[in-house]
């Protein structure tokens, strides 16, 4: 099978799974099963038919309307399928293809991406972080950590990380001690700036977000470049998208998931640019510093 072949099956694989990560977006934040019932018109309660529901074929010879009741179909549904069968086929180009990884770290980098998606997406629409991502995400991390160490500590690739010199050891090693980077960046940042809103659930999926990296062990002489690199890139999102909505809707309330979600995407890709671009900053600050030697 060609190159092309299997990005087109990857591309579709991942339009399948947006197709359920939208029932978890729709369903999550409401407490509802993701199994039964089946999919179903939230306007008219009619369940999908097969052909009603297949991921974003369906939405364009419906012309994004309900068949049974003719209501529209928000443009939600295929943002998501797409975004998804994006992520899935870029994340392949880049980490199995690409840099020639291991399976499964490209798959891992997908579940994260995936949770990814419908945090941002219930946060856009509901300003909240559903306790299902962050705390099941959480274990999920250590747990998958230590099944692939790859994710912390890959041969040619500036991931590296070592304390015990134990191999699986070291993965879950680093992933606790994101909690302590992630949880604290956010907790000075509410103190600091007096921000009560941020609270508990921005604090919950920061951390997740920061067990994430540090599995992946996007370290070197600190163990926390990349998370913070996270920290930092985000509200930089956050202006360019929150002002437009500031003019426009009048509202202080600007959902600040999304922006960090973005700011992990973009760092999981670009990781080695961000690693090598903070190595060189403590090194010019360790120069300045200690002086020339």
């Amino acid at each position: 099978m060609t190159i092309l072949g299997v990005w087109h099956i990857v591309f579709a694989l991942g339009l399948v799974i947006g197709s359920f990560l939208n029932v978890c977006i729709y369903r999550i934040p409401k407490g509802q099963s993701l199994v039964l019932p089946r999919s179903f018109c939230p306007c008219c309660n009619t369940g999908l038919a097969w052909y009603d529901n297949i991921p974003l074929v369906s939405y364009l010879l419906l012309r994004g309307r309900c068949r049974a009741c003719r209501a529209k179909i928000s443009i939600r549904y295929p943002l998501v399928e797409l975004l998804t069968g994006y992520l899935c086929a870029h994340l392949f180009y880049v980490f199995a293809q690409g840099r020639g990884e291991p399976l499964g770290v490209f798959l891992i980098y997908f579940l994260l991406a995936c949770a990814l998606i419908v945090a941002t997406f219930v946060d856009l629409e509901l300003l909240i972080i559903p306790n299902e991502i962050t705390m099941a995400g959480m274990p999920i991390s250590l747990a998958l950590s230590a099944l692939c160490p790859e994710l912390h500590h890959a041969p040619d690739t500036l991931r590296s990380f070592s304390l015990f010199g134990i191999y699986r050891v070291d993965a879950l090693a680093a992933s606790a001690l994101g909690i302590f980077t992630g949880g604290g960046l956010v907790y000075a940042s509410v103190r600091v700036f007096r921000t009560k809103q941020l609270a508990f659930g921005l604090l919950v999926f920061w951390v997740l977000l920061d067990f994430w990296f540090q599995a992946r062990g996007f370290a070197g002489m600190g163990r926390q470049k990349l998370a913070i690199t996270v920290f930092f890139v985000a509200p930089f999102f956050g202006i360019f998208m929150a002002v437009p909505a500031l003019l426009v809707k009048k509202s202080r309330m600007i959902p600040y998931g999304p922006f960090l979600s973005l700011a992990a995407i973009v760092c999981i890709m670009m990781q080695d640019y961000f690693i090598e671009l903070i190595n060189r900053y403590i090194q010019l600050f360790t120069i300045l510093f200690t002086g020339f030697h």
